[in-house]
């Protein structure tokens, strides 16, 4: 029986995140730094507003990843400071609408977790649906399990996970719709039909998959697999050679992926427009509106990369063929950069100082670093929700960590 195709049932925000930047609210801060001369001459946004500061603690405090499904429901994992413990440990955290506050996940995953601790562990929403995957340490000597869960609107509940050495994308398209990516070089996409998972040979090595699909079909990118290079590479697989970088996508029909060709990559051309690197993110808008996103480096010349720094780069899906672009959809870039409807890349000031050890914002508290892991956009919104940390390194008894979620309001 074929896999039935997916046809949209929710349509993506305007407001996508398409690169991760770099993260805080606490109950005492100081006014607000905005990004200034800093960021050029581009006009500020409102900053970032805090909706979650963790307590303070030595070091290690951070939001590591979050999903959210609806602009009243949103979930997120942090590493947070255990008291008289010796280090952070994962804990999730729920947005109820309202506020965030933890969540006891060990309680709802005891069977599945056997006593064990759960790490690393990646969150995924779609069309009312959360998902999680991770894996579980038993301790020393043994060998981590994987876990897999979804959220039935009461609980977290297990399900068997796919047969997938590693997790690298996921799309969930319904509570008996979920797509997993395996490992690129396994060319494997997995299917949950709410009974089971079912293994789908892909044509590429697929490093990105689309989170919904807006009207369309079912998409994911990656690398044109290269048997050549494969086979050249096996005596000596510690040292593979370089190879020319081929992206392809493929999409689903209902039956099998059928391979989509992307424009050829030529790394030493620095007048080309697209992607040198590979493709991290889809976004699908609309069946003729599907774009493929990486994060440029620049070309090679010489000691070190130039320009300096990295700016995002895309591939268009127009329907009928995939093409270069010069542009991008509109939303939040990083932390600090937005982009509007019109193409105008606009700042975003940075959030209040958080309180540092003494309770207050101390002159040296004002060197804090405030970084984002993950941006995603808050679906039915044209708004964002950034996780990461607020933290003080390199001043002795002054230095702290805070696990941080943020939102982002035009």
């Amino acid at each position: 029986m074929p896999i039935p195709r997916v046809i949209s049932r929710v349509a993506l925000v305007s407001a996508c995140a398409l690169l991760a930047g770099c993260g805080t609210q606490g109950s005492r801060s100081a006014d607000p730094e905005t990004s200034g001369s800093r960021s050029g001459g581009a006009a500020a946004q409102r900053a970032w507003a805090y909706e979650y500061v963790s307590d303070v603690d030595s070091v290690g405090s951070q939001v590591l990843d979050i999903a959210a499904v609806s602009r009243h429901e949103a979930w997120a994992m942090a590493a947070l400071g255990d008291p008289g413990g010796s280090g952070p440990r994962t804990r999730m955290l729920r947005f109820d609408g309202s506020r965030w506050q933890r969540y006891d996940l060990d309680s709802d995953l005891r069977d599945a977790l056997g006593g064990g601790t759960l790490s690393p562990v990646s969150l995924h929403a779609g069309v009312g649906s959360a998902w999680l995957f991770g894996r579980v340490h038993h301790g020393p000597g043994t060998s981590p399990t994987a876990v897999a869960a979804r959220f039935d609107g009461n609980r977290w509940v297990a399900v068997e996970p796919p047969r997938a050495s590693q997790v690298t994308g996921v799309a969930v398209l319904g509570a008996s719709d979920v797509w997993v990516l395996g490992q690129p070089e396994q060319r494997t996409a997995w299917h949950w039909d709410g009974h089971g998972w079912t293994a789908t040979q892909l044509p590429v090595e697929a490093h990105a998959i689309t989170p919904e699909t807006a009207g369309g079909d079912l998409r994911v990118a990656g690398n044109v697999p290269d048997p050549k290079a494969d086979k050249a590479d096996e005596a000596d697989p510690d040292h593979p050679k370089p190879r020319p970088l081929r992206l392809g996508a493929a999409r689903w029909d209902g039956r099998q992926w059928r391979a989509e060709s992307m424009p050829d990559v030529e790394t030493a051309d620095a007048r080309f427009r697209g992607c040198r690197t590979q493709v991290r993110t889809l976004v699908a808008r609309g069946a003729e509106d599907v774009w493929a996103m990486g994060i440029e480096y620049g070309p090679y010349t010489g000691p070190r990369y130039a320009p300096v720094g990295d700016r995002p780069c895309a591939l268009h899906w127009d329907g009928e063929r995939w093409g270069t672009s010069r542009s991008l959809p509109a939303g939040v870039l990083d932390a600090k950069r937005v982009r509007g409807a019109d193409g105008k890349v606009s700042r975003i000031a940075r959030p209040p100082y958080v309180a540092g050890t003494t309770g207050k914002v101390t002159g040296v508290d004002r060197k804090q670093s405030f970084r984002l892991a993950e941006i995603v956009p808050v679906p039915g919104t044209d708004e964002a929700w950034g996780v990461g940390s607020a933290e003080l390194g390199a001043f002795g008894e002054a230095n702290f960590s805070r696990a941080v979620i943020v939102r982002h309001r035009p």
